[in-house]
């Protein structure tokens, strides 16, 4: 007892010499905040008696008490609270990030242009997929240069669904969503925003994954490099992790090999008979299965995150290896 008493006695001058804020609320430093949601921050400071000097983004607040309520803005912010009595003056700071306001600032713009799609390679017989090869032109376009992460899911559907989540996992990619739930997603940003969101075709996809490139995989034909890109069965130690943590493809464009299988808008097709050479999404039942593409976590075979690769399940089929990526009309 007499130990534990020396011991806060030494806590407590300590912290008197080295400043007066003892603890803060919340106690992490960098978190995100969903547009209009309210948190509450506040500090403890000994001695009690203090002045209290409240800024966001280096502007003076009117709040002179220990607790402010704040309400988030668009955009990322700084606020601080500097405590002053006459032991000292200490400070203290939150970093707050808008998911949303990432989102938009991370689509990559995709310059209209033209790729053979598919693929003739027939290792384990699966050509019969991706065949015939067929040129497709499309119009420009923007696509996330990351997976939708937890963080951004909740702050426009207000709820996160992922298996993987918990402190630290915000940014890990969404996952445990439906087809149906990433287009509701899309509506859903779209309303907020003004602009135009929606999930990829099937041909945006594969252009932008591929990135110019003809090979196998977006970084060449040998799967020796695909840790450097994805992570997959060999590396993930059965999770997803944060997005954007692995080598980009040659025009800044993350995990598009990887973490989790990313939903397209098209129905599944059993080839590419028929498909459209424009770029749209290949979707005449609405009822049918939908496609997805990328590979993900869980994948032992590199052959599964090849650019050309294609996989698919019922549009109300989720779990903890699918996700998505938005794309927007400029």
């Amino acid at each position: 007892m007499k130990k534990y008493v020396l011991f806060l006695f030494i806590a407590i001058l300590v912290s008197i010499l080295s400043g007066c804020i003892l603890s803060k609320t919340p106690s992490t430093n960098d978190f995100a905040m969903t547009l209009d949601e309210q948190m509450t921050f506040s500090v403890n400071v000994f001695p009690s008696n203090a002045t209290y000097t409240w800024t966001l983004d280096d502007a003076p607040l009117t709040n002179t008490q220990k607790s402010y309520v704040y309400t988030a803005h668009a955009g990322d912010h700084v606020l601080t609270v500097k405590a002053t009595q006459s032991l000292g003056t200490d400070t203290q700071t939150w970093n707050i990030h808008d998911p949303i306001t990432a989102l938009l600032n991370s689509m990559v713009y995709i310059q209209a242009g033209s790729f053979m799609m598919g693929s003739t390679d027939n290792e384990y017989g699966w050509a019969q997929y991706t065949t015939p090869v067929h040129q497709v032109t499309l119009q420009a376009f923007e696509i996330g240069a990351y997976e939708v992460t937890q963080a951004q899911y909740e702050a426009i559907m207000g709820t996160n669904p992922s298996h993987f989540q918990g402190t630290g996992k915000e940014n890990n990619p969404v996952e445990m969503v439906t087809w149906y739930d990433a287009r509701a997603f899309c509506t859903a940003l779209s309303a907020q925003t003004g602009r135009t969101f929606t999930l990829p075709s099937e041909a945006q996809w594969e252009y932008a994954c591929r990135a110019g490139t003809t090979t196998l995989y977006s970084f060449g034909d040998s799967d020796a490099l695909l840790g450097n890109y994805a992570w997959w069965d060999g590396n993930a130690n059965g999770r997803t992790h944060p997005v954007g943590k692995k080598l980009p493809n040659a025009w800044g464009i993350y995990d598009m090999l990887g973490n989790v299988w990313e939903w397209c808008l098209d129905s599944k097709h059993d080839n590419y008979t028929g498909a459209p050479n424009d770029g749209s999404a290949w979707e005449p039942d609405t009822g049918s299965d939908r496609i997805f593409r990328g590979g993900g976590w869980f994948y032992y075979n590199p052959w599964y995150f090849r650019s050309a690769d294609r996989n698919g399940d019922y549009p109300g089929y989720g779990y903890s290896g699918i996700g998505f990526r938005v794309v927007a009309i400029p």
